[in-house]
């Protein structure tokens, strides 16, 4: 299985989460949605651990395994059917979270998350992580 973090699982496994990290050893590739990069960012200049966040996150980012999930037309074209989907069956989800799932399905990764929301989303692979 091909894996990828959403914010919320980023922050369950820096936090010693056991389960999604063993789902991790045995994934063939861990992605990471540029979404999510730019969220774990604004949590880190918001923060104030700020150099122990980014030392941990580059070491993460220098994985061989790991896969930052770019950014494409092909997203652009999933983002607008997701986001229609959704629309037309009354489901409400943040913008950002529309953003990652077509990012997942683009690139064929399921989607470890807390978030509920993305249940939602047709042919979105997703493995829930426990809450805390």
């Amino acid at each position: 299985m091909r894996l990828a973090l959403d914010t919320n699982a980023y922050r369950a496994l820096e936090g010693g989460d056991r389960q999604l990290a063993g789902q991790m050893r045995s994934a063939e590739a861990i992605g990471l949605p540029i979404v999510v990069l730019g969220e774990l960012w604004f949590g880190f200049m918001n923060g104030s651990k700020l150099r122990r966040n980014t030392e941990i996150l580059e070491r993460f980012l220098a994985s061989p395994r790991v896969q930052i999930l770019q950014l494409d037309e092909q997203t652009t074209h999933l983002f607008g059917e997701i986001a229609t989907l959704l629309r037309r069956s009354g489901v409400a989800i943040q913008q950002n979270d529309m953003w990652i799932a077509a990012l997942c399905k683009q690139y064929g990764f399921a989607l470890a998350t807390r978030d509920g929301g993305f249940q939602h989303v047709l042919g979105l692979d997703v493995v829930e992580v426990s809450t805390p």
